[in-house]
């Protein structure tokens, strides 16, 4: 694992949030919601680690080393409406077979791999990635 500090993380939320916010603008949702996914971890993670004192990811206890957006939200503190935003996707049906859902922390493999997501529920994950992301910066 790659440890960086709490200025990095800022850093490269910021970048990510950028590069997102261009694809999602282009209307690629899939590839924008990816890299705002990893902008609201960087950032989650960043202020986790400012108010707890932390140099460096290497001393973020191993349960915050992980990319559950909302267990990050939770130990914030954030409202519980901001860590509530981020639900689960659906993925369309293929012929008959039931409906599969994508979990919140599992959204970055969904969109990593490809998945197909139900468009409207793709769209609310971006803005719910929003909101984490302005969470984290208050």
């Amino acid at each position: 694992m790659v440890d960086v500090g709490v200025r990095q993380l800022e850093r490269s939320s910021e970048r990510l949030e950028k590069g997102g916010e261009e694809l999602v603008g282009r209307s690629d949702h899939a590839t924008g919601g990816l890299l705002l996914f990893y902008s609201a971890e960087c950032a989650l993670k960043a202020e986790l680690m400012r108010r707890m004192g932390l140099r460096d990811t290497a001393q973020l206890p191993e349960d915050l080393r992980t990319h559950d957006l909302r267990a990050l939200a939770r130990e914030l503190h954030l409202s519980a409406e901001t860590q509530g935003a981020l639900r689960s996707c659906a993925r369309p049906r293929i012929n008959g077979q039931a409906q599969q859902k994508v979990e919140p922390q599992g959204l970055h493999e969904a969109w990593r791999y490809g998945a197909d997501l139900e468009a409207d529920d793709e769209k609310h994950a971006v803005g719910a990635l929003r909101t984490l992301i302005s969470g984290a910066r208050k």
